[in-house]
């Protein structure tokens, strides 16, 4: 026992030693492709350094004197004041010129450099009321690499204050290199994930909730209902509650979300318990406790919230073994719907206990519980777990239906045996079954009458919403390549101040003037031959040239711009509050296809579309704004008017015109 223990504390040192190594200009962390292919988070000693200057971020700067700094030893930040951190690493040759992103989140703002040089900015950290903090940016940050030198990154980062109770124990600072395409996709699958996942359970839950909420106020003898209704909307606003933490952004609403996620706790508890009481046990009084009690705690967690939650968890876990305890001394008994409603709550006890002894194999490094949590197995195991017992429910309803209709049926049967049966009978019985017979047949025929309208509409549809040479090649395939085009122009609208317009004119006269303006602009792209690719918020997307080559692509694009300007000056003189617009142009080459597999889109890819992107943003109010390689296409059709090079972000200096009319 004691060679156990001992061998135990040598491995947990040499853990720490390994795990958090000094690191120095002259002690950098190397990162290889390996290292950072599923994310390397910085840790171990760094220099840190308490106070404020710029100089910190410079390549050169002699750090020496700093302090060594734990970067997992949050109680560094103990002033409300900025501090400085400086990480040294260097990449293998597998990295040069590969993009790689920084995965940050953060309970204040920062700015990080590297190299000298301010490669992002989350939050504001500022003076005063100008601060702003931020958990996380909507964007990873991603850079690249020339060399193997050693590089720095330097970070400045102001703690969020400590008056935020629930943020006290919190880790402030997380940051992680990853590949950039690893980066991006996982977040896009996690997001896919816990939309699909978390909306799934809050519909389902929340429509069951509903429904046996009515049911109990129509019947209110089945107080079970009730409780069940309650059980219901408790995991509805928990997985409601998910995807709102999962977006958050502003640190500073973590504690009105910690009281929601615990109420919503305790609340699954109390139900839990008020349902399986409700049915199996003898006496009302432990119930009427273990309501005071969760009452007494949702109060509680206002004045002390650590010891609250402790209390809390412990209420949880009472309340899943005296479940568990009732339903089995109720099977044991063979009591009435035991075993239909028990096998719901003991298949979500059982996951409790699972995911109890994978957090522990988790803990002690055992492979089998981290392939479990990485694949999808675990979500869909944890969805069917969470049903089980909703399922169950509506088993015993069924049951308690069927057992009804049973009960009728044999009382029908005794009658019919003590009827006297005649041939006349049998004759009207053999009249009905022909009748229904050709009732059915004709139900047949209309509904494949019905099925042959709804393919009609769902290929219109499909016609709708993509190309027609696209959809027929979807619809003979199952399946569309993207293909590449060389000679289309580009089209980007966007609407002048629409976030203060939409404050001003409020949500729903907003949408009828973008419903109105888009139509408008769907059907001027139809007049010009353009292909709409799709909407973005207040922005509109379409390209001429593709998936039919067209010689004139520049030029319908201009004049499709011409008539959009058109438009949107002669509604302003009908409509006041009209939205004023910008358009860009760009010709080039793309990529266009079809994206994913389900809930088909089809988009455009490639420098072109960027730089349209680029000629909208440098645009001007009512202005037509397009770049040189559209300029030389319809130079001889369109007056121009030379804007000059304009420096653009992440293009440098680019000639750009304004198109003033065609000649």
């Amino acid at each position: 026992m004691k060679k156990n223990i001992l061998f135990t504390f040598l491995f947990v040192i040499i853990c720490q030693t390994i795990c958090f190594a000094q690191n120095s200009r002259e002690k950098p962390t190397v990162f290889t492709a390996e290292n950072i292919l599923s994310g390397a988070a910085i840790k171990g000693k760094n220099k840190f350094f308490a106070g404020d200057n710029h100089n910190f971020a410079l390549t050169n700067f002699d750090d020496s004197a700093w302090k060594d700094f734990d970067f997992n030893n949050q109680d560094a930040y103990r002033k409300d004041q900025p501090y400085w951190i400086r990480f040294y690493f260097k990449v293998d040759s597998s990295l040069i010129h590969k993009p790689v992103g920084l995965e940050i989140s953060q309970l204040g703002a920062s700015e990080f450099y590297l190299n000298g040089k301010k490669i992002e900015s989350i939050g504001k950290i500022g003076d005063g009321k100008s601060r702003e903090y931020k958990i996380k940016n909507d964007v990873p940050t991603f850079f690249t690499l020339e060399n193997t030198n050693v590089n720095v990154l330097a970070i400045r980062f102001l703690p969020i204050p400590n008056r935020f109770k629930f943020i006290e124990k919190s880790k402030l600072l997380n940051i992680e290199f990853e590949h950039a395409d690893t980066l991006v996709k996982e977040k896009i699958e996690v997001a896919e994930e816990v939309n699909f996942f978390m909306m799934l359970t809050c519909g389902v839950f929340s429509a069951l909730g509903f429904i046996h909420l009515l049911l109990f106020l129509f019947y209110r003898k089945a107080l079970y209902n009730l409780f069940f209704a309650l059980y219901n909307i408790s995991i509805s606003l928990l997985s409601y509650l998910i995807i709102l933490v999962y977006e958050m952004r502003n640190p500073e609403i973590i504690e009105r979300y910690a009281f929601l996620t615990f109420f919503s706790g305790i609340l699954f508890a109390a139900s839990l318990s008020g349902f399986v009481n409700t049915l199996f046990a003898k006496t009302k009084k432990r119930l009427v406790v273990m309501l005071i009690i969760a009452a007494s705690l949702i109060v509680f967690f206002y004045f002390s919230y650590t010891p609250a939650v402790i209390l809390g968890l412990l209420y949880i876990i009472f309340t899943a073994f005296e479940s568990f305890y009732l339903i089995i001394r109720a099977m044991i008994r063979k009591e009435k719907a035991a075993f239909i409603v028990g096998g719901g709550i003991l298949a979500f006890f059982v996951f409790v206990v699972i995911t109890i002894i994978l957090n522990i194999l988790d803990n002690l490094n055992i492979s089998f519980s981290r392939n479990l949590e990485d694949g999808d197995v675990g979500a869909y195991f944890f969805l069917v777990i969470i049903i089980s017992f909703p399922v169950s429910i509506s088993a015993y309803l069924a049951w308690q239906f069927a057992s009804t209709n049973l009960s009728l049926v044999k009382q029908l049967n005794e009658v019919n045996r003590l009827s006297d049966v005649n041939l006349k009978q049998e004759q009207e019985k053999q009249q009905i079954l022909q009748g229904q017979n050709d009732l059915l047949e004709k139900q047949v025929d209309e509904r494949t009458f019905e099925l042959q309208k709804e393919k009609q509409k769902t290929e219109n549809l499909l016609l709708n919403i993509l190309p027609h040479e696209v959809a027929e090649e979807l619809k003979e395939n199952g399946s569309s390549e993207a293909k590449y085009y060389d000679e289309v122009t580009v089209l980007f609208t966007d609407f002048v101040n629409f976030t203060q317009s939409s404050e001003k004119m409020g949500a729903e006269k907003m949408l009828v003037e973008l419903n109105e303006c888009f139509t408008a602009f769907d059907m001027i792209m139809e007049k010009h031959g353009l292909e709409k690719i799709k909407t973005i918020g207040d922005a509109y997307l379409a390209v001429c040239g593709l998936p039919i080559k067209n010689e004139n692509h520049a030029y319908q694009t201009t004049l499709v711009a011409l008539d959009i300007i058109d438009f949107i000056e002669g509604r302003k003189k009908t409509h006041p509050e009209a939205l004023d617009i910008r358009i860009g142009i760009n010709s080039g080459s793309l990529i266009a296809g079809i994206v994913g597999v389900k809930k088909f889109a089809y988009d455009i890819w490639g420098d072109t579309v960027n730089t349209a992107a680029r000629m909208e943003q440098n645009s001007k109010k009512g202005k037509i704004n397009i770049s040189e390689s559209t300029y030389q296409l319809v130079k001889d059709k369109i007056h121009c008017e030379y804007r000059g090079k304009i420096h653009t972000k992440g293009k440098g200096d680019m000639d750009m015109y304004f198109v003033n009319s065609s000649n």
